[in-house]
């Protein structure tokens, strides 16, 4: 009886540190309602059968909070998923805990809506995680929003996120 116990407390245990390690995963898809987004390529899920998930968008990178637009480009998703059902298909966990996900609404690609409309970049470092149709998506997307100067593209040299992220690990500040 005993030991019978240890194995079961063992494998739970293993088990749970192996689904919250980063990494690819068996990939899922769950449809909830958005709770909270903290900028504009990150939600707070609630669903029922995962509980709430911390979801990051695939393919798509926003401002970061403090970065010109980063308030904005939040605001225009919250407009998108408020009140929405909002589906994802995550496939990794990142190594600050988020579930990484293609994310809709009805039949809309919210990553591919945030390109295009100016207020994010194409996540082009992650191209591999996304289908042909939606690398071409994205890639077209910005090309016309830089086109025709919207959202962020307003801005002379917008910084990309992933900039501003390696230039505040040094402990700088980024615009």
């Amino acid at each position: 009886m005993f030991r019978q116990g240890l194995l079961t407390v063992l494998l739970l245990t293993t088990t749970s540190v192996v689904v919250a390690s980063p990494g690819p995963h068996p990939p899922f898809e769950v449809t909830g309602c958005v709770i909270k987004n903290h900028d504009g390529d990150t939600i707070k899920l609630a669903t029922q059968e995962f509980g709430t998930l911390n979801v990051r968008f695939s393919g798509a990178d926003t401002p970061e909070a403090g970065q010109a637009y980063w308030k904005v480009a939040r605001d225009l998703l919250k407009a998108q998923v408020e009140g929405k059902s909002t589906t994802v298909w995550c496939y990794k966990r990142d190594k600050y805990d988020r579930e990484v996900c293609h994310v809709r609404v009805g039949r809309q690609d919210l990553g591919q809506a945030l390109i295009e409309s100016g207020y994010a970049w194409y996540a082009f470092q992650f191209a591999a995680e996304l289908s042909e149709a939606q690398r071409q998506a994205y890639s077209e997307g910005e090309r016309r929003a830089r086109e025709r100067r919207i959202g962020l593209w307003q801005a002379p040299d917008p910084m990309p996120p992933w900039e501003c992220r390696k230039i505040r690990k040094a402990k700088q500040k980024c615009r």
